[in-house]
């Protein structure tokens, strides 16, 4: 899509305005404050439902929006969550969800049942959401309060994992736009390098692999329009990256499962204060390529860290996992063996980094991206050796995973209902007998496992369809930034309940009526290329 004009168009009538004002409003106040963003959309369904009463027209713009097919279908989304408190024996839980899904319901209602927004105003809505998540990563920066290690930190206002959708949305928004002066513009283009660094800073593994399916999407959709030889160049090199980078992916992965030397077990060596060094040999686990656990002098390091540090061995770290375990890793990291020797040569420095929860030598000197997926793997290594996963949220995923599949094929037909979704989990794990702690044991994070455990397959099914025939019938699916931001919405679906938040149904709600109810005719009728 090809974003023209200059701003909201002058002369318009008070009842426009707000709703244009307030749909701004919304787009902006998403990266902020939920307080804010809440009274938005009541400023929004409280103008039209005001405008309705002035223009005598209360039940017109009722019955054309309960009246229409696509925006009916849409908003059986909101319909199936209500339905399913039926089956449902925490209501407590399944209400207070219906209610976070509100915004879906009255976006949805409102756009659909309003007339489309002109190109600036479109436009608008769309800039003002993406400069202002651009400008709360600033305020995030200087508002931080944990320690460079924790990534979560810089996002002040609104989880690490919807920022860095709104960053990547910003960053499409920002470099489809054509219209307006040219300076903004530039701005425009000065401000994605950065939104990735942002992205980069949070260590965000799936804004990355968002990043990189919405470019090999957008180019091949672009490459239809130009010449055979090109497109046949362009569409092979968009197929064969994605298969080398899992070829090269396997290699580390096999690289990173490397078991220690066997013989290591029959190796009897005494450390420097004459501890025998102790070994497992089936643990993978490995920092800056040398396995941790291997060349133990427990008894040695434990008596001699005191020395070293005011802080207990058994204590934990900032980041809150033992602080034995971290010194381990980062002995590991600078290939040292772990005893009194090693422990003895740590910088000042180097005991605050352990303290701090820095298991790496090389922290600070690789990029936040590269720490977060080392810190994955060592996380799965873990899982995989002793099938511990509290505290690591990829390694969690997977017990979540394990348990949430466990009830989807249980309750395959019509699913435990809106509410039931904690019960049912919690059981499931004590029938699983889970390795997780009680306090770690959470739901599916996965927006489709969600919907097929709460309302069986074809719960499932119809939520898909539901999202998909609207736009499909409205020709949404022409808009390149559709496109994208239906990409970043299914991508985050995979490893996050992403409606299950009040950011995250405005997200879904905002962003999917603003672009199948409200863009302007210009954009959703665009040829397919």
């Amino acid at each position: 899509m090809h974003m023209s004009g200059s701003g909201l168009l002058p002369g318009r009538d008070a009842f426009r305005t707000v709703h244009v004002g307030a749909l701004a409003l919304c787009a902006i106040m998403l990266p902020w404050s939920t307080a804010l963003l809440s009274m938005a959309q009541m400023l929004l369904v409280a103008n039209w439902l005001l405008e309705g009463i002035v223009r005598t027209d209360f039940i017109g713009r009722f019955r054309r929006t309960f009246t229409s097919g696509p925006s009916l279908v849409f908003l059986s989304i909101f319909g199936l969550h209500v339905l399913g408190l039926l089956w449902t024996s925490d209501l407590d839980w399944g209400t207070d969800l219906v209610r976070i899904l509100l915004p879906i319901l009255s976006v949805g209602a409102v756009m659909a049942g309003s007339p489309r927004l002109s190109v600036p105003e479109f436009r608008a809505v769309l800039l003002l959401g993406a400069w202002s998540v651009v400008a709360s990563t600033f305020v995030c920066l200087v508002m931080r309060k944990g320690g460079a290690a924790d990534y979560r930190s810089l996002s002040v206002f609104i989880s690490h994992i919807r920022l860095t959708l709104l960053l990547c949305l910003a960053i499409v928004v920002l470099l489809l736009d054509r219209g307006g002066p040219l300076w903004l513009r530039i701005m425009g283009y000065c401000a994605v390098p950065w939104a990735l660094f942002f992205i980069n800073k949070l260590g965000s593994i799936q804004g990355f692999c968002i990043l990189l399916v919405l470019a090999a999407v957008l180019l091949w959709r672009w490459v239809g329009g130009q010449g055979k030889a090109m497109r046949w160049i362009v569409r092979a090199t968009v197929v064969a990256l994605p298969v080398s980078a899992l070829l090269i992916g396997l290699g580390e992965v096999r690289e990173r499962y490397r078991l220690p030397d066997p013989e290591l077990a029959r190796t009897f060596e005494k450390s420097a204060g004459g501890e025998m060094y102790t070994h497992d040999i089936a643990n993978p686990q490995m920092e800056n390529g040398t396995h941790v656990w291997t060349w133990l002098a427990w008894r040695e390091m434990r008596a001699t860290w005191p020395l070293r540090s005011k802080r207990s061995i058994d204590d934990l770290n900032d980041k809150g996992n033992p602080i034995w375990g971290t010194l381990v890793r980062y002995l590991a990291s600078k290939g040292e063996r772990k005893d009194s020797v090693a422990v003895m040569a740590l910088t000042d420095a180097e005991v605050r980094d352990i303290e701090q929860g820095i298991p790496n030598v090389l922290h600070g000197q690789r990029s936040a991206l590269r720490e977060r997926i080392d810190e994955v793997f060592f996380e799965l290594e873990h899982y995989y050796a002793y099938g511990a996963a509290d505290g690591h949220s990829v390694a969690m995923r997977l017990e979540f995973l394990k348990a949430g599949m466990a009830i989807a094929m249980r309750e395959w037909t019509i699913g435990v209902g809106t509410g039931d979704t904690k019960t049912a989990f919690a059981e499931q794990y004590e029938r699983m007998g889970t390795s997780l702690s009680v306090e770690w044991r959470h739901r599916a994070h996965n927006e489709y496992l969600t919907l097929w455990i709460s309302f069986g397959v074809f719960g499932l099914l119809w939520s898909l369809f539901a999202f998909w025939w609207p736009a499909r019938r409205l020709m949404a699916w022409n808009d390149p930034l559709f496109i994208a931001w239906s990409v970043i919405l299914g991508i985050s679906c995979f490893t996050d309940d992403t409606i299950e938040t009040q950011a995250g149904a405005t997200f879904f709600g905002l962003y999917y009526a603003l672009f199948v109810f409200g863009a302007p005719r210009s954009v959703t009728t665009a040829p397919q290329e």
